[in-house]
């Protein structure tokens, strides 16, 4: 006998969507800023090399393993350093690594708009926080849910009435692997929810240089995420693109996001 469907599944992306800021700190200046305050700047690292020889490299096993942001930066930079014929003291690097990931955390607050919209889907539904990102992402999203008087968890500790934060990195695969999905289901949702609602900007709120945002990639991006949920729970899968284009306002698409999300 075949179980009856759950409840609807409310799942929502936190850099560009939950986070404006999260998707905003990699702009040139923000970045460059950053950069010079945390002290990489003066180890040798500029903008250029940041994406080239680091950040992008480093995503595929930063997105999918615990090794975390501030380790793959601290271990790229040493290794550039050392290509260059220079050796910084580690402990130097490891220091303005971590300067510079708390910097980034800082600026990932979730925009208060989203709190009530959360807390009624929450009264409503599961609600679930899907995100590819560092290892240190999980924890500061749960706390940046509590600081909006949200109940959250991670997703491998499900707990009922909260908010399941699902993180790439502790998954072992990103949102448009069916192996997420899978995953999600086996620790935090049981039975399969009737609908999915998807909202997420696919990568297309990230910045140009950051090769995840690459515009050839979105659509791709968006029809194997929609598959993989659909594959994994046979439930039909309605998809708002979160992405903010020339004349749009960060506050006029949660509002419809609100509308997609409670009719």
């Amino acid at each position: 006998m075949r179980k009856r469907p759950g409840p609807a599944l409310a799942v929502l992306d936190f850099s560009g969507v939950l986070s404006p800021g999260a998707a905003a700190f990699g702009e040139r200046q923000n970045l460059q800023r950053a950069l010079s305050d945390s002290g990489l700047t003066a180890l040798g690292l500029d903008l250029a090399a940041f994406w080239s020889e680091i950040i992008n490299p480093a995503w595929p096993e930063g997105s999918t393993t615990a090794q975390g942001y501030r380790n793959l930066l601290g271990e790229g930079l040493l290794r550039l350093a050392a290509a260059r014929g220079k050796y910084p003291a580690p402990e130097a690097v490891f220091a303005a690594a971590d300067r510079f990931t708390a910097a980034y955390l800082r600026s990932s607050a979730i925009e208060p708009l989203w709190a009530p919209i959360l807390q009624r889907l929450l009264r409503q539904q599961t609600v679930v926080v899907a995100t590819d990102h560092y290892a240190e992402a999980t924890s500061h999203i749960v706390k940046q849910l509590a600081a909006l008087r949200l109940s959250a968890v991670p997703a491998l500790e499900p707990r009922s009435g909260c908010i399941l934060v699902a993180n790439s990195a502790d998954l072992g695969a990103l949102k448009e692997s069916v192996s997420f999905w899978e995953a999600l289901h086996r620790h935090g949702i049981a039975a399969a929810p009737a609908v999915v609602l998807l909202v997420d900007d696919f990568g297309g709120n990230e910045q140009a240089d950051d090769s995840y945002a690459a515009p050839e990639k979105y659509a791709a991006r968006k029809n194997r995420t929609v598959a993989a949920i659909e594959n994994c729970w046979n439930a039909p899968v309605r998809v708002y693109p979160f992405v903010c284009r020339q004349g749009d306002t960060f506050p006029a698409l949660v509002s419809a996001a609100r509308d997609f999300l409670l009719p």
